[in-house]
């Protein structure tokens, strides 16, 4: 995810520097990461994958890799952030199975494709002026961050290229008892939020997804909720992501 504030705590703790050992040394190699994932499924809490991240380059672009638990790259996005910080262009291609995931600005129109191989449909979004894309809901958290703080719930459209469509969700703030994604041994002063569908019915087919938060820079330290990725048979999976900073 691409940070609004440049500042990057220097927190590397030794789990991570287990994690970047233990990938592929070449990707590794020719790399350097600045944020990093680490996924554990909700159903049995074992690991699922890991993300590294890097950082925003001269193109404006990051690229996400995404690593097996034996250290197998499987899966890379690469982000390009041209206009808005809550609106990246982006581009997931999964080799497990071939899937291509994109969201892509052609001019005023987002074209929004999903597919396997070379069977990949494309919709056109005309209204996309407000639109929240893929990570960039990390930036309108961000930059909503004092109206979230306030108690204001605030309604805004995600692309869902997947379904090659979009969604009206709610953001809010909400208690640490309230989330799923609260620790009690760590992250005393961590502040939460849950994203929902913002109509009712929705909820029948999106569960909420939680996310706690650093507030000292607004870092986000936890995701907890339906993952971006299938699992190795294809179905959908719902993860708990721990991420850590690099410098």
């Amino acid at each position: 995810m691409y940070r609004i504030n440049s500042l990057i705590p220097t927190h590397v703790v030794s789990v991570l520097l287990l994690m970047l050992t233990i990938v592929s040394l070449p990707v590794v190699a020719e790399k350097s990461y600045v944020v990093a994932g680490t996924a554990y499924n909700l159903e049995n809490n074992q690991l699922a994958y890991r993300e590294l991240y890097t950082a925003l380059d001269e193109n404006k672009s990051v690229t996400v890799d995404y690593f097996s638990p034996e250290g197998n790259l499987f899966a890379t996005k690469t982000l390009v952030y041209q206009g808005e910080f809550f609106q990246p262009s982006f581009e997931l291609q999964d080799n497990r199975d071939n899937e291509y995931v994109a969201a892509q600005f052609q001019g005023a129109r987002l074209v929004l494709s999903h597919g396997k191989s070379a069977n990949v449909n494309e919709k056109v979004i005309l209204d996309n002026a407000r639109l929240v894309i893929d990570a960039g809901f990390d930036a309108y958290i961000q930059l909503n961050w004092d109206q979230l703080m306030a108690g204001k719930r605030l309604k805004f459209e995600f692309a869902l290229p997947v379904r090659l469509s979009t969604i009206q969700l709610e953001a809010r703030k909400i208690k640490a008892s309230e989330s799923p994604a609260n620790d009690k041994e760590f992250g005393a002063d961590w502040v939460h939020f849950r994203i929902a569908p913002a109509k009712a019915f929705i909820s029948f087919f999106a569960d909420p997804i939680y996310l706690a938060y650093n507030p000292n820079g607004k870092f986000l330290m936890r995701f907890y909720g339906r993952s971006n990725l299938d699992n190795n048979a294809g179905d959908p999976v719902d993860v708990r992501i721990d991420y850590e900073y690099l410098n």
